[in-house]
């Protein structure tokens, strides 16, 4: 019998079973059998500790020493008791079997205290002074609710631990026969077994040699027998089907010929690219970069490969996130535009694609996304910014010309009069009164241009919005009632407190709530808002998520404002009032973007007008966000 045989192992396998079974029928009788003994030898020390203690009621109640000592000394007698002790209301020994000497005086040593104090029958383990272990049983004496005194007995582990080595040895016995029984028994059967499935192994072998005319005779009509017919009749198809496979082997040649031409041509493709190609799998693991892609983010194919998005693009948390969104929801995502931080830790403006990847049957293969290089647009919009601040340049001058002009106007006819009328008192009157008045309206014309031009000095601090808006419309309280404005007031519970300069923002808030009161002359409904950006708040969609961002709205039922005028409505000196300069709307955009916000609105000629307001809860450079149109 060779050792690596079919026979061998059954042979061993079912010897190893039978070890495996009897030791585990050993254990479990072997611990149910000592569990027993020690039971047996508990409960018999138990109630001969009990019998001890009832007959030592009387002698311990009336001081009958002598009666004391003839029931330890019978009770020692017993099989196996070691000792027997009764102890008296003081714990001092009243009557020992084994050292009457100790009458009268207290037994020492942690067990003999936990006995001494016991209240109820308990059990302990020990070892004498003469090195024999024993179980210790103390039963407490009561008399009318007082303890009397303690009976104690030791009885000897000895003859237990001899009967469990007893029983350990039978089984033992037991186990040696049923092995060598068992071992006859698997050699029978495993000899009965193994022959015919080594005719089947030299069947096999001889096929995988290519040798498909093998045929076996069954010899048996069991499951053997069953799987040599089955066997034949597996040499037979697989002759048959060598011959289909070499067939196929031919067509599936030129098929792959032919996907290795469309796979080049593909490859061809994405490299000729401009845009940026990334795919990642179900699992969000990068499949492949194109060139582009591998150019724009510092990154090459095969060290990207099977990367998490997430860890591929750490830097630029968004662009994992549109992926992982697309993977999720299966929707397209179009033309987000982000800043793409590269390995080198440089930066690029990108447009950025998703769409989901469909196999064949619209099964879901993962998502592509396509980067978009946005540096020459943003290039040449940032030319058309700088020819656009020339013509606003233009604009501004000619505004600040026009609102200086009528104030300089007056001062140089005063000037020219002031030598031939002087002595006028009422020529000195209107010269005291006019000139500050008109000076003090080109200085503030001046302030307000420096405070749109020059760098934001804000003072930040925790500041909540609902109360700053209750300030702004607590300004016009008066006013709103003399034209029967309504005010609704809509705050969100959960809107937090904001880092912000809180003057600069209570002068856009009282800004926009003057314009909303000039709005309706004849009267009408301003709401204020405060809350959370939600969805459709005019943020691109990555910082929509961010969940970082507050709103403010007022919003008013007034005259609104004419299509034509939208362009320009942030504009310095543009105003459609007859009075005012037009630099408070100018002057609440630099505020709300010196906070890293945006100010839009919405408007309907004839049914009103909705300013609103995103705040990060942190103010952010204004680099930080896109620059878009206000509208």
């Amino acid at each position: 019998m060779r050792p690596g045989s079919l026979r061998a192992k059954l042979l061993l396998g079912t010897f190893l079973v039978i070890v495996l079974v009897m030791t585990a029928v050993i254990v479990m009788v072997e611990h149910r059998l000592r569990v027993a003994i020690i039971d047996e030898v508990q409960r018999r020390g138990e109630a001969l500790a009990r019998n001890l203690a009832a007959i030592s009621y009387g002698p311990l109640l009336l001081y009958n020493f002598t009666a004391l000592e003839q029931n330890v000394v019978r009770v020692a007698a017993e099989p196996g008791v070691v000792y027997a002790v009764v102890l008296d209301a003081d714990s001092k020994v009243a009557a020992h079997s084994r050292y009457p000497e100790r009458v009268g005086l207290p037994l020492r040593g942690r067990v003999q205290e936990r006995a001494a104090g016991a209240t109820e029958p308990l059990t302990q383990g020990m070892v004498t002074s003469a090195g024999e272990a024993v179980y210790d049983f103390a039963v407490p004496v009561f008399v009318d609710g007082r303890k009397w005194g303690t009976v104690r007995l030791g009885l000897s582990k000895q003859q237990m631990e001899a009967e469990i080595r007893r029983t350990r040895l039978e089984l033992g016995a037991l186990t040696l026969v049923t092995l060598l029984l068992g071992s006859v028994a698997a050699a029978l059967v495993a000899r009965r077994i193994a022959r015919p499935v080594q005719q089947l192994a030299d069947g096999a072998a001889a096929i995988s040699r290519g040798e498909l005319n093998q045929r076996i005779e069954p010899s048996t009509a069991d499951e053997i027998g069953r799987l040599a017919v089955a066997f034949n009749h597996m040499a037979a198809q697989l002759f048959h089907q060598r011959t289909a496979l070499e067939e196929a082997h031919a067509g599936l040649r030129r098929q792959f010929e032919e996907l290795a031409d469309l796979k080049g041509y593909t490859d061809n493709i994405l490299g000729s690219l401009t845009s940026g190609i990334v795919t990642i799998d179900l699992d969000g693991r990068v499949v492949t970069l194109n060139p582009a892609a591998e150019l724009l983010t510092g990154f090459f194919r095969g060290e990207a490969a099977g990367r998490y998005c997430t860890e591929l693009f750490a830097h630029t948390p968004e662009l994992s996130d549109l992926l992982t969104e697309t993977l999720a929801s299966r929707a397209p995502i179009a033309s987000i535009p982000l800043t793409l931080r590269r390995r080198n830790g440089s930066s690029l403006p990108i447009e950025f694609s998703t769409a989901p990847l469909k196999g064949g049957e619209g099964k879901d293969l993962g998502v592509i996304g396509v980067f978009r290089d946005l540096t020459l647009l943003r290039q040449l919009e940032s030319d058309l910014r700088r020819s656009d601040r020339l013509a606003a340049l233009g604009t501004l001058a000619a505004g600040l010309a026009h609102e200086i002009k009528n104030p300089l106007t007056s001062l140089l006819t005063f000037s020219r009069h002031l030598d031939r009328k002087f002595d006028d008192p009422n020529f000195r009157e209107r010269f005291g009164s006019v000139v500050p008045r008109e000076l003090e309206r080109i200085n503030g014309i001046v302030e307000r241009l420096l405070e749109l031009a020059r760098p934001a000095r804000m003072s930040f601090a925790l500041v909540r919005l609902p109360e700053l808006l209750e300030r702004a419309v607590d300004l016009y309280a008066d006013q709103l009632d003399e034209k029967r404005i309504e005010v609704a007031r809509e705050y969100a519970r959960d809107v937090p407190p904001i880092q912000a300069d809180k003057e600069a923002l209570y002068r856009v808030f009282v800004n926009l709530v003057a314009n909303a009161f000039d709005a309706m002359p004849r009267g009408g409904r301003l709401t204020v808002r405060a809350g959370w950006v939600v969805s459709g708040d005019p943020l691109p969609p990555a910082r929509r998520r961010t969940g970082n961002r507050v709103r403010v709205e007022v919003e008013d039922t007034g005259t609104g404002i004419e299509p034509s005028e939208t362009d320009r409505i942030f504009n310095p000196f543009y105003t459609t009032r007859d009075t005012g300069t037009g630099l408070g709307l100018a002057l609440a955009h630099k505020i709300v973007q010196d906070h890293g916000g945006r100010i839009t609105f919405t408007s309907a000629p004839g049914r009103g007008t909705t300013f609103t307001i995103v705040l990060p809860l942190i103010a952010e450079p204004p680099a930080a966000l896109d620059d878009e149109d206000p509208r």
